[in-house]
């Protein structure tokens, strides 16, 4: 059974500085359609959600021993939590059923929220720290705005707060028998951000010419 515990100011964790560089997957040519036409389509829903920027949020894991995985996640806008779609709704629906309790930055029009077109990743092992980046794309940059670590940073004006789930799958079947095989998955099914942050990103992308990211 999944398991929640709120870590204030960073992000909600369930268990079930300054860069600018081009622009990778979304505008590289050589790119499959498929992903080119993902990209393309979150940039549209995201301007029709009131946020004309792009948002990629680069989560990066590091084991015990030192290694390292990024994972590149575009997100997505959504109007509300209620309008989240397949695994994503079923996690949150969960880990916070509708009513007066369910959190602020989940519910408030001062946050608005975005979901990973990923629903959800495999765990390659144990993870001993997870660091999380928001970069924001403008005329073929990347900047990257806000940086956080899982657990190790308390912002009081709470510019991002990441929902993590973690869950383990049924185990698998083969010709009828379960094999007793479970495999780890992580989800970020809410990344709810700030809306008057991000208003002042645009203002700074479109007004300040020596804009680098890292408000």
């Amino acid at each position: 059974m999944p398991s929640s515990s709120t870590n204030a100011g960073v992000l909600t964790r369930m268990r079930t500085g300054k860069q600018k560089r081009p622009l990778e997957d979304t505008a590289d040519c050589s790119a499959s359609d498929d992903r080119l036409g993902t990209a393309k389509e979150v940039r549209r829903r995201t301007a029709k959600h009131g946020c004309p920027l792009t948002l990629t949020l680069y989560v990066r894991w590091f084991s015990p021993s030192g290694k390292s995985k990024v994972n590149r996640l575009l997100l997505r806008p959504v109007t509300s939590v209620d309008a989240l779609q397949g695994i994503s709704k079923n996690l949150v629906s969960r880990a916070f059923p509708s009513g007066p309790e369910r959190p602020d930055y989940l519910t408030s029009q001062e946050f608005l929220k975005f979901t990973p077109t990923e629903d959800f990743m495999s765990l390659p092992g144990e993870i001993f720290r997870t660091e999380f980046r928001l970069v924001v794309t403008h005329e073929g940059w990347e900047h990257t705005v806000l940086e956080r670590e899982l657990g190790a940073h308390v912002d009081p004006l709470r510019k991002m707060l990441v929902t993590v789930i973690e869950f383990e799958s049924s185990p698998l079947l083969m010709v009828g028998h379960a094999l007793g095989l479970r495999v780890s998955l992580i989800a970020y099914p809410v990344i709810s951000i700030k809306k008057d942050f991000l208003d002042h990103v645009q203002e700074q992308l479109e007004t300040n010419p020596d804009f680098q990211g890292g408000l």
